[in-house]
Parts: C-alpha cells; sequence; structure tokens
C-alpha cells in the first residue's frame, strides 16, 4: 500500500513539475485557454527565446508612449486613480514575483508577470506587449543582438579564428532572431 501511495505521489509530483513551464506557442496553440492551461507558471518562455523565471530581473525599457509606459501598470497607481508609470521610471530593475496566463476565449491567452520596483511596488506587465515595444528589455536573443553575433562571427571567420562550421553554426542560431 505504500509503494502504491508513494508511486501516486511522484507521479502527481512529476506531472506538476514539468507543467510549470508556460512558452509562447503554447499560448498560440491553445483553442480553449480556461481548459488548457494553468492560472499560474513557475517560467514563461518568451518570444526573445529566454526562459523568464520567478526571481528574475527584468529592466524597464523606453514607453512605447513618450510620456507613459502602455503595458506596465503600477498597483498603488491604480488604488490612487492613476496606474500608469512616466518615462522617468526607464532603466529600473524590477524583480519577477508572479507569472500567470489570463485567459480568455475572445482574445486567446496572454502572459502577464507582477513584478517589484523599489520605489514603487507592485507592477503589473502585459509581458510580451512590453517585449515587443521596448518597454522592458529583454534578457534573450533581440535582432540586433543577432545581427551583431553574426557580424562579430563573420570578423572572427575572416581573422581565420574560426572555421567555417563554426560561423554557419552561429549564423544558423542567429538567424532565427532576424525577421
Amino acid at each position: 500500500m505504500k509503494k502504491i501511495i508513494f508511486a501516486l505521489f511522484l507521479t502527481v509530483y512529476s506531472v506538476n513539475l514539468f507543467a510549470q513551464t508556460v512558452t509562447l506557442e503554447m499560448l498560440e496553440k491553445s483553442t480553449d485557454p480556461k481548459k488548457e492551461l494553468l492560472k499560474e507558471y513557475e517560467s514563461y518562455t518568451a518570444s526573445d527565446g529566454y526562459t523568464y523565471k520567478i526571481g528574475d530581473e527584468i529592466t524597464t525599457g523606453v514607453p512605447s508612449s513618450n510620456k507613459t509606459f502602455a503595458f506596465l501598470t503600477s498597483e498603488l497607481g491604480m488604488v490612487s486613480g492613476n496606474p500608469m508609470l512616466g518615462a522617468a521610471w526607464s532603466g529600473y530593475k524590477m524583480q519577477i514575483k508572479k507569472i500567470s496566463v489570463d485567459r480568455s476565449k475572445k482574445r486567446g491567452a496572454t502572459i502577464s508577470m507582477r513584478c517589484y520596483l523599489a520605489g514603487i511596488g507592485g507592477i503589473l506587465v502585459k509581458f510580451e506587449s512590453a517585449l515587443t515595444s521596448g518597454e522592458i528589455v529583454g534578457l534573450g536573443m533581440t535582432r540586433d543582438k543577432a545581427l551583431d553575433e553574426i557580424k562579430k562571427a563573420k570578423d572572427l571567420f575572416e581573422l581565420e579564428l574560426i572555421t567555417q562550421i563554426e560561423f554557419d553554426s552561429i549564423k544558423a542560431e542567429c538567424i532565427k532572431y532576424i525577421k
């Protein structure tokens, strides 16, 4: 009996362990997010290829409008009636506290993160929108980073410091981020 209970515990634990990461592909393929996706996750693999985890630090970028961030809102500001963050908050580090999937049949599934920003407190981030608009600085590979990596590899190849095979490998890895 103890062996059966232990085996059941291991099965439930391993299923729960592997279900803690959500990817952009999972969100896009979901036809019924409320049934197919959990509400909260431990990590998220974003469009930039990086896996963001609870506890990671992300940096605020620049507002998509000149004055305020559109995809970052202050929880404290929601209470006071002005949830928008101003441009003065560019370049600050925030710690990820919670990763959740906002789910609806109409809009599909999107990732939201609750972060902590010293001096303000809780910040809600509509992650992919903030990432693509530059309101947060991604930790993964961007188009510009990929181009830089290819240029560096080309220079190394021309100086005969790496082989053609190594250059082709670097180029193949980076080219998928150049759209």
